[in-house]
């Protein structure tokens, strides 16, 4: 769990299925009593700020030993939090009154983060979703909906910002360089773009997708996304993974 307010719901440490489900159903988790005057589910239940590291670093994490594997989960985790804390430092809101007319001042997010390793093509893919509630906790000790108008409009900037505070904990704790920064992303110097396409097969998926249908909008690709993902294959083990990691690496000349 993370956010300001999860401790005002006595949520701390690992995630469980009952907390999580009674959360979005803006049932307080411990006693399962309605935490808003709503009498519904809310339509929109929670809001994915999904923080990637660029395809380098996910090989690093991928292909590394323990010791870099580790790091680079901890350069992650702390990227994460860093650009997360600016997030809801800034987009900590609610709505209230007739359409939502009225916004309020919150305490901060309740939200869960699930760090993942691979993409659904079982590539390496080091990301963590940070699942937003669509509840904030006002000054006035009420709980309503969030407005969620300033998770969008921070969204990019806070991805910014994780991928700068990635380069700077990366290079602290492994000594990494970096290629130059492009659109507020840089690979790590030394991982070949070879080995980066190799590793990218959803993106090849869907700009298959997208000239078969002739469109290159960000829309679009959303879309295509959708129309090409594959249900995960959850019988694949991180050993088996890491086997075939290595022997496709091997045979570009990277180890």
């Amino acid at each position: 769990w993370t956010g300001q307010s999860a401790g005002l719901l006595g949520l701390d440490g690992e995630v469980t299925p009952s907390d999580f489900a009674a959360l979005l159903e803006h049932r307080d988790p411990a006693s399962g009593e309605p935490l808003t005057a709503a009498t519904s589910v809310p339509t929109v239940m929670a809001f994915d700020a999904t923080f990637c590291a660029p395809k380098s670093v996910s090989i690093l994490h991928g292909l590394g030993s323990d010791h870099v594997r580790a790091e680079v989960r901890v350069a992650h985790d702390a990227a994460v939090a860093a650009a997360f804390g600016v997030l809801e430092g800034e987009a900590a809101r609610g709505r209230r009154g007739r359409g939502g007319s009225t916004v309020v001042e919150g305490d901060g997010l309740v939200a869960a983060g699930f760090r993942h390793r691979t993409s659904r093509a079982g590539d390496p893919h080091l990301h963590t979703h940070v699942v937003i509630a669509n509840i904030v906790h006002g000054p006035d000790g009420r709980w309503t909906a969030l407005d969620a108008r300033p998770l969008f409009h921070w969204a990019k900037t806070c991805g910014y910002l994780y991928e700068a505070q990635l380069r700077h904990e990366l290079t602290a704790l492994l000594g990494v360089s970096w290629a130059p920064v492009t659109r507020g992303i840089a690979d790590v110097d030394g991982v070949p773009k070879a080995v980066r396409d190799e590793f990218s097969t959803r993106h090849r998926e869907i700009a298959a997708q997208l000239e078969a249908a002739g469109f290159d909008s960000a829309k679009a690709a959303q879309l295509a996304a959708y129309q090409t993902r594959k249900m995960k294959d959850h019988r694949t083990t991180v050993e088996t993974l890491a086997e075939g990691w290595q022997r496709r690496a091997g045979a570009l000349g990277f180890d």
